[in-house]
C-alpha cells in the first residue's frame, strides 16, 4: 500500500460554496492528498468521524463546514492549518486549535471594503428617507422634484458629524469612503491605540456615549465579544442627537435591541440595520414596526462576485503554508479573541 502523501487537504464545502468561491475549479496542490467532505459526512457523529478517519493536516472550511470537535484540536492532532474562505471563526474552530500553535485564516481585510460600502448605502437610504419614496412616485404631484423634496425633507451626508463604532478593517474602510462627504469623524473602539485612529485623521473618544452625543449619523461596525455584547444601551442611544441615524453592520447582539426599539419607535432617530439579534428576521420582530426602518437581510459582506477573490486568497495561502511561507490574512489569538 502507497503511503500517504505528507499533506492531507481537506475541502469541507458544499457545491453552491465550491461553485461560488471556485468557479474555475480548484488546481492539483503539489505532495498533497486531497478529499471534498460527502454531504452525508456532516452530522456531528459523521463528522467527527471521517476527521478521525482522514486525519487532515489541513482543513479547508466555509459556512456549512460543521464545528470542529475539541478533541480533534487537542495536543497531537493531525490538524496544522485552517484555511476558512469566510469571516467568522469562532463557532467553527476552538480556541485550543490556536493556543496549541495552530494556523488559521479568513477572508480577512477582503470584506472590508463591501461591508463599509453597504453601511454607506443604508446611511444614504436613511438619510434620503428611501423607505418614503413609493408612495409619492405612485401619487406624482405636480412639479414632483419640488413637492416631493418638500414632503419628504431628503436630508444630506456631506458635512455631518459622524461616529463609528469600531476600529477594524470595516471601519478604516469607511473611514476611507467617508472623506468624499467632507465629514468630522469620531470613533471608539476599546483596546484600540488613539494613535492608529489618529493616524487615520480621526478623532478617538473616551467611551461609545461621548461618540454617540457627537453622531449626526453613527455607525455600529465592532465585533461582538463579552465586552462589547450589549454595550449600545439605552444610555448611548439616548445621547444621540434627535434626528441622528443609527446604522449597524457589525452583530445585532452589540445593541439592546429593546433599548433600541424603545429610542426610535417615535421617529426621534432613524434605523439601518443590516444585522439584528436573531437572524432571520421573524416576521413578528417590534422592528419592523419602527418608522422608516430600512432593513437589509444580513448582506453587507463580499458581494458575490467578490467571492472568487476570496476562494483565490485561500488557494494563495494553502501554497504559502505548503512551501513554508507566512500565511495572508492569519487569525491571531488576539483577533480570535475580538472577533464574532
Amino acid at each position: 500500500m502507497a503511503a500517504r502523501a505528507t499533506e492531507r487537504v481537506l475541502f469541507s464545502l458544499q457545491e453552491h460554496e465550491r461553485e461560488a468561491f471556485f468557479p474555475d475549479g480548484v488546481e492539483a496542490l503539489p505532495d498533497t492528498e486531497t478529499r471534498w467532505l460527502p454531504d452525508a459526512s456532516r452530522s456531528p457523529e459523521s463528522w467527527s468521524a471521517f476527521l478521525e478517519d482522514y486525519r487532515p493536516t489541513i482543513l479547508v472550511s466555509c459556512w456549512s463546514t460543521p464545528p470542529i470537535p475539541p478533541a480533534f484540536v487537542e495536543a497531537g492532532s493531525s490538524l496544522r492549518y485552517i484555511c476558512h474562505l469566510v469571516g467568522s471563526v469562532r463557532g467553527l474552530v476552538p480556541r485550543a486549535f490556536l493556543e496549541r500553535g495552530g494556523l488559521l485564516s479568513n477572508w480577512g481585510a477582503l470584506a472590508g471594503d463591501n461591508v463599509a460600502e453597504h453601511a454607506l448605502l443604508l446611511a444614504l437610504a436613511a438619510l434620503r428617507r428611501q423607505p418614503a419614496w413609493l408612495p409619492l412616485i405612485h401619487a406624482p404631484q405636480p412639479r414632483p422634484w419640488r413637492s416631493g423634496t418638500m414632503r419628504l425633507r431628503p436630508r444630506t451626508l456631506i458635512g455631518r458629524r459622524v461616529g463609528i463604532h469600531g476600529f477594524g478593517h470595516v471601519a478604516r474602510a469607511l473611514v476611507r469612503l467617508l472623506r468624499a462627504f467632507d465629514v468630522e469623524i469620531r470613533a471608539f473602539s476599546p483596546g484600540v491605540p488613539a494613535h492608529l485612529m489618529l493616524d487615520a485623521g480621526v478623532t478617538p473618544c473616551a467611551s461609545l456615549r461621548e461618540l454617540a452625543a457627537h453622531s449626526e449619523v453613527f455607525f455600529g461596525c465592532e465585533a461582538l465579544n463579552d465586552a462589547t455584547r450589549g454595550s449600545i444601551d439605552a444610555d448611548v442611544l439616548a445621547a444621540l442627537p434627535d434626528g441622528a441615524v443609527f446604522v449597524n453592520v457589525g452583530r445585532g447582539p452589540v445593541v439592546d435591541e429593546e433599548a433600541l426599539l424603545r429610542a426610535a419607535s417615535d421617529g426621534r432617530i432613524q434605523v439601518a440595520l443590516d444585522v439584528v439579534s436573531i437572524e432571520p428576521l421573524r416576521p413578528d420582530n417590534p422592528l419592523l414596526k419602527l418608522p422608516e426602518i430600512i432593513l437589509s437581510p444580513h448582506i453587507a459582506g463580499p458581494t458575490y462576485d467578490r467571492f472568487a477573490d476570496c476562494g483565490r486568497q485561500a488557494l494563495s495561502n494553502l501554497r504559502r503554508f505548503l512551501r513554508g511561507d507566512p500565511i495572508d490574512s492569519r487569525v491571531t489569538l488576539e483577533l480570535y479573541d475580538r472577533a464574532t
